[in-house]
């Protein structure tokens, strides 16, 4: 198939979106438990991995044994596809099965959706063979049998031209730890299936294996806002007609290996001190499903994604490098001699968080009183959601709904961008048009008059400096409205 070059310029929709964290496996679960103030935080026993060898006398107990951990566990069964059976569940690492089953809740978002899932045709001159559980024989099925139906977000989308995007810090941590772990000198047996499930990019590998995908692949660890980096990276490569769709998301899991700190120091004082709670270590996924607005996959969007834009504070990050978003701004005075890697002060962070939200404001033609609600990923209690609040203040002013899930899914890492874009939509789906108040003369652009659809923007720093935003509209208004609520999501 040629290359397509062609620039898409028009809002991206979002046909999909799949939610697994502490509050359930939904993203309505999720936002009514936000708006309750619900803390879901549990003391369970989590496994070193996923598949651990049975006892032996090579074993010692702390190769592979499960520790104790509080925090935001994710308790609901995870769905996973169909076709992955209870022999290949077993191979299938923590951060692997909450993607996959969040991505599995994306697909199925519509109500006329299939559970099955992308499968490429079998060639003519092969026959597939499917193993009876029953008696353990290989059937043959005729070549000319037809592939599963895709689920409706996909439907008539090529495989080859639908890409995965997954952002994660941790992925992989526990195997690669039980392996060091059995290597030591008094070594024991290791399960084969730990060494890929231990490499960061096992998760979304496996979103293309068994969603028979064929598109771009990748995965990104580019710190704390790398949820919404890999939904930006999807969009751009939808925009730039690449792709004509895109699966994009976050995921990391709890650890037995790497436990939650101990509560303590500034930020639980700060905390206290607010009469709120630290939020708690979490883990959970989160996945959108992306699709082209002139593609052959169809679907009702759920809403649009109309700019995406990244800036960069004063002595952190790599000036220029490239977001996923259509608007970059990068810092005049980094490099040798300009202080370059040096960690940014919090009023350099929070200056980058507002240029990031102007950048996508004027990405999108839009003015800074349209933006209904702003959605953070960051516990407010931590120097870098403080930065993300004053980001929004100076942009928006103190008056604007502004939500976070870390005190209701705790703060999961790879999964926190990727929830706040969750809870957007989801927020975008209860909302109405923002009253017509006069525009932000700071937001740089004018008030678009034929902007009916609400707003909500989504805004993620890394404390090294990086700021992602991400401006959404919503779907037809419905008759309600978003609560005015506290940073933490609590009503107020």
């Amino acid at each position: 198939m040629p290359t397509q070059d062609t620039t898409r310029t028009s809002p991206v929709p979002v046909t999909g979106v799949g939610v697994v964290s502490a509050a359930g496996t939904s993203v309505a679960a999720l936002y009514e438990a936000l708006l309750a103030g619900a803390r879901p935080v549990t003391v369970r026993d989590v496994p070193l991995v996923a598949g651990a060898i049975p006892a032996g006398p090579n074993r010692r107990p702390d190769q592979d044994s499960a520790h104790a951990v509080e925090a935001a566990h994710v308790t609901a069964p995870l769905t996973l596809p169909p076709h992955i059976d209870a022999r290949s569940r077993r191979t299938i690492g923590r951060d692997t099965g909450l993607l996959l089953s969040a991505a599995q809740a994306a697909l199925t978002t519509t109500p006329a959706a299939t559970a099955t899932p992308v499968t490429p045709a079998a060639e003519p001159d092969q026959a597939t063979r499917v193993t009876s559980s029953r008696a353990g024989a290989a059937e043959p099925v005729p070549a000319s049998s037809p592939p599963p139906a895709p689920p409706v977000p996909l439907r008539g989308a090529d495989p080859a031209r639908i890409g995965v995007f997954a952002g994660t810090l941790h992925a992989g941590r526990s195997e690669y730890v039980a392996i060091h772990n059995r290597a030591g000198a008094d070594a024991g047996p290791v399960n084969p299936v730990w060494g890929p499930q231990s490499s960061y990019n096992a998760p979304g590998a496996a979103l293309s294996i068994h969603l028979g995908l064929r598109g771009p692949n990748l995965t990104l660890t580019s710190g704390a806002a790398v949820g919404l980096d890999a939904i930006a990276l999807g969009v751009q490569h939808v925009r730039t007609g690449r792709c004509d769709a895109v699966i994009a998301g976050g995921v990391d899991s709890l650890s037995a290996a790497c436990p939650p700190p101990a509560a303590g120091g500034a930020a639980a004082d700060a905390a206290a001190a607010s009469g709120l709670a630290e939020a708690p270590a979490g883990e959970g996924a989160a996945v959108v499903v992306l699709t082209a607005p002139d593609g052959p996959a169809h679907a009702p969007a759920l809403a649009h994604v109309c700019a995406t834009a990244r800036a960069y504070a004063a002595g952190g990050g790599a000036a220029g490098e490239p977001s996923g978003g259509r608007a970059d701004t990068a810092p005049t005075n980094t490099g040798a001699g300009a202080g370059a890697g040096a960690a940014p002060d919090a009023p350099d962070l929070a200056e980058a968080g507002a240029e990031a939200a102007r950048a996508a404001l004027r990405d999108a033609g839009r003015a800074a009183h349209e933006v209904a609600v702003a959605v953070t990923t960051a516990d407010p209690h931590t120097p870098t959601g403080a930065a993300e609040c004053a980001a929004i203040a100076a942009v928006f002013g103190p008056a604007l709904p502004h939500l976070t899930a870390a005190g209701t899914t705790g703060t999961t890492g790879g999964a926190d961008g990727a929830l706040a874009f969750a809870l957007a939509v989801e927020a975008l789906t209860r909302t109405t048009p923002p009253p017509p108040t006069p525009p932000d003369p700071n937001a740089g652009t004018d008030l678009n008059p034929n902007s009916a659809a609400p707003l909500a923007l989504c805004l993620g720093l890394d404390p090294d400096g990086a700021a992602t935003a991400l401006l959404l509209s919503g779907p037809t208004p419905t008759p309600a409205s978003i609560p005015t609520t506290t940073p933490t999501g609590a009503t107020r």
